[in-house]
């Protein structure tokens, strides 16, 4: 498994050459130094990778603990579906309040998944990212006339195709709802390189 080696490196050698005691079959890369050194042994040790890893066997090999039927597969990746003619692609992000409940977040997504049909949205996907701390603290002031301080927020990610008509009308509701504390919404361009 591993080898002792020994090297010996020449006092001032015109060369810069290194004498050493290996045998042809060890693939060791030596840097030659170009600064002048007294004599010294340098001791090394190889270390034997056949059949591992960096030997090509890799993942996927007989002995490797992780076996594809184990639980671990690959994810496929999603075919995006095509804009239907007409409509365009967007994505709004809303930041609700940290102290929601569970059913009011799920009531509150279903209300704006519902707008967004209601107004000709097409393959409506939500995704909940979850509380997050926000970069700074936001006021905002709600009906009632109370002012809070938010430091967190729930995130929801609302990714569709719609008429650029419709989304007016879902700003203007996210702006007027007090359990939404930011919310912004951006057109989706396809690169074309």
């Amino acid at each position: 498994m591993a080898s002792s080696i020994s090297l010996s490196v020449p006092l001032c050698s015109p060369s810069n050459s290194l004498s050493t005691s290996l045998s042809p079959s060890h693939n060791i890369l030596f840097l030659q130094n170009r600064f002048h050194f007294s004599r010294f042994p340098l001791r090394a040790q190889t270390l034997d990778f056949s059949g591992s890893f960096f030997e090509g066997a890799g993942f996927g090999s007989e002995d490797d603990p992780i076996t594809p039927g184990s639980g671990f597969t690959a994810t496929e990746p999603k075919e995006e579906p095509q804009c239907p003619p007409g409509l365009r692609q967007y994505e709004t992000m809303a930041v609700l309040r940290p102290d929601m409940s569970e059913d009011e977040r799920l009531s509150l997504t279903q209300k704006y998944e519902e707008l967004l049909v209601a107004g000709g949205a097409m393959y409506v996907e939500v995704f909940n990212r979850g509380v997050i701390p926000l970069a700074y603290s936001i006021r905002k002031k709600n009906r009632a006339g109370e002012t809070n301080t938010y430091l967190d927020g729930i995130y929801l990610l609302f990714t569709y195709f719609t008429k650029p008509d419709s989304i007016s009308i879902l700003e203007e509701t996210l702006l007027a709802d007090d359990n939404v504390i930011r919310s912004s919404t951006f057109k989706i361009r396809k690169r074309k390189y």
